[in-house]
Parts: C-alpha cells; sequence; structure tokens
C-alpha cells in the first residue's frame, strides 16, 4: 500500500486565515480565503487576459482584454470595447490567461 506524501498531494486554492474575510461584498468564511496568483509574464503579451487589481480605496476592479504591453512597471490592455486601460504592476493582486470570448449571437427577431 502507497502512502501519500504532502509534496505529492495537491492542495486546494483556498488558504486557511484565522480572521473574517470579505470579498467583493460576500463573505467566504471565518477560516477561509481566497488565493490570488499571478500567473501571467511579459511572453502573453498579444493574448487575451483577466487582471485583478486592487484599489486605493481597498475594494478590487477586475480587467479583461488583450495584453497589449507590459514596461516600465505598466501592463496597458485593450478591452473589447477598444479602450486602453494601463495597471501598475504594484496595483496587480491575480492575473491569468483566459480563452476569447464566445460569438456574439444573432439578434432575436
Amino acid at each position: 500500500m502507497a502512502i501519500a506524501t504532502l509534496a505529492a498531494v495537491s492542495l486546494p486554492s483556498i488558504a486557511a486565515v484565522s480572521q473574517r474575510f470579505h470579498h467583493g461584498g460576500r463573505h467566504i468564511g471565518p477560516r477561509f480565503s481566497a488565493r490570488y496568483v499571478i500567473s501571467i509574464a511579459p511572453s502573453d503579451i498579444g493574448r487575451r487576459v483577466s487582471l485583478r487589481r486592487r484599489l486605493a480605496s481597498g475594494s478590487y476592479s477586475d480587467v479583461v482584454g488583450e495584453l497589449q504591453g507590459w514596461a516600465d512597471g505598466r501592463l496597458t490592455v485593450r478591452r473589447r470595447d477598444g479602450s486602453i486601460v494601463s495597471v501598475p504592476e504594484a496595483e496587480l493582486v491575480a492575473g491569468k490567461t483566459v480563452p476569447p470570448p464566445p460569438p456574439r449571437r444573432a439578434p432575436r427577431t
């Protein structure tokens, strides 16, 4: 019988904490909070990304779009509507590449 070691076990992406945690106005639980991961790099320029940043007010804001550039500590993202958003690396809490959006549906008649 094989015994799994801690290193071989895949741990969940939830970190235990000893205090209450509120995220996005919703209470996650008294002992659990989300673990944010940044899994993008400058090599992802040209790909669609989802970024979460922490604002000065303490709230979070998400930016989804094509990563246009990453220079001088700033990420530049072009949203679907064509607007450009600049996110400082210092505000970045999480980031990942995401698949392209689904095609738009034809309007109902």
